[in-house]
């Protein structure tokens, strides 16, 4: 017969055991979504970081290089951004182009011992991380020898492919506090329905591992992504119940809704604009969408409901995502892509930083750190260039955005 002394010992264990249980399930790893919020560790959550779009990209050879799986360079930059207080990053988590996974394809074994590095080091430093998966939106057909259209089918050699990665990153990192969330791509729907045959077919550079031509099959249109997005969403939700998911995509445009229902360039009324919003994430935990900065003078506007400014279009945004009782993600932002003076460039970005403080938007990440390529001259910030200010002022904004929240004195 068990003694009382005994007795308690065993009820305290088990005590013990059921509240660590409870406490594991009321606060997951990484970000969740309740009531139209985020949280992490049971606390609601906004936040400004950055895109890093290249931290795991550079180890993969990009457009032809010799991959290097062992370049940890990334590293320092993940000190720099955490020196200046910057919370998560969002990142390019596979190739662009096809021959950009032969490190995947050929010894997955090493590719993975060289993500898991990445994430380690995240873990670390405290660095929150959203690794987008398929960036460019004709690469995985690409890379298995469909067209374009297959993204529409759940039989295809498409979505087997990007089940199985999914399923392989997601398996892999599910109980990494790293990870805030998962996002499918990026800026899909910018090619999508386009009233020209010949546009939103995708590239043609046969050095980079693409067809040496593309044919009607290859034309993107919003009925095919949204089967996608479904599939990634239900991929995921078998292994990782709570994280939130996003479709890296972009602002509708001003004809979006047109686009998508008759293939005109009629102009979208604000309920059409905002019914193809919602739809376009209709999958997914929360609205995404990028900005950068633009005025109602430009000669076209080529993003946001029509005649909106970037402050009436934040603002038009957040109403939608609040009605919907999702976040909005503002994944990208920055200066306007074309040529300006630096003070013009800095007026910009203070504009749009102002904004996603002002107007209390839940998570968004500045573009872009540390890549030095061709078609990013407008964007590049590091420590050491002219744009290093930006830094600082992502600094002070998520201190002004956490006293706010009552997280810092």
């Amino acid at each position: 017969m068990m003694n009382s002394t005994k007795y308690k010992s065993v009820l305290m264990v088990l005590v013990v055991v059921l509240l660590v249980a409870c406490s594991s399930e009321e606060t997951p790893v990484g970000l969740t979504v309740r009531d139209g919020q985020f949280y992490k560790d049971g606390q609601p959550v906004r936040a400004i970081g950055i895109n890093y779009f290249s931290a795991f990209f550079r180890k993969l050879g990009m457009e032809g290089g010799e991959p290097n799986l062992e370049d940890r360079s990334y590293r320092e930059g993940f000190e720099t951004l955490r020196r200046y207080e910057i919370p998560f990053i969002r990142f390019c988590a596979g190739g662009f182009f096809p021959n950009e996974w032969t490190s995947y394809q050929n010894d997955k074994e090493a590719y993975f011992k060289a993500f898991d590095q990445l994430v380690a080091d995240a873990e670390e430093l405290d660095l929150g991380l959203i690794p987008s998966f398929f960036w460019f939106y004709s690469t995985v057909p690409d890379l298995v020898g469909e067209p374009l259209d297959q993204w529409g089918n759940p039989q295809s050699k498409t979505h087997a492919f990007m089940r199985q990665y999914t399923a392989e990153v997601v398996s892999r990192y599910r109980d990494s506090p790293a990870i805030w969330g998962w996002e499918f791509g990026n800026e899909y729907l910018h090619e999508a329905d386009l009233p020209q045959p010949e546009f939103g077919r995708g590239w043609v550079v046969p050095e980079f591992g693409t067809p040496t031509e593309r044919t009607e099959r290859d034309k993107m249109y919003r009925k095919n992504i949204w089967v996608a997005y479904q599939a990634f969403v239900d991929t995921i939700r078998e292994i990782d119940p709570s994280r939130p998911i996003f479709s890296g995509d972009v602002m509708p445009r001003p004809s979006s809704f047109h686009n998508w229902k008759d293939a005109t360039w009629e102009v979208d009324s604000r309920e059409e604009w905002s019914l193809i919003f919602l739809k376009d994430n209709e999958a997914m935990s929360a609205l995404s969408t990028h900005l950068y900065y633009y005025s109602t003078e430009d000669e076209l506007q080529d993003a946001g409901f029509s005649g909106y400014g970037p402050e009436e279009q934040v603002s038009f945004m957040m109403e939608i995502a609040q009605g919907a009782g999702k976040p909005l993600f503002i994944g990208e932002f920055g200066p306007a892509p074309k040529e300006k003076t630096l003070n013009e460039e800095r007026r910009q970005f203070e504009i749009l930083l102002d904004l996603m403080v002002l107007h209390e938007v839940p998570l968004s990440t500045l573009w872009n750190f540390d890549f030095e390529h061709e078609n990013q001259v407008h964007f590049n910030i590091t420590e050491s260039n002219h744009r290093t200010y930006m830094l600082g002022a992502l600094q002070e904004a998520n201190r002004k955005i956490r006293k706010h929240m009552g997280l810092e004195k």
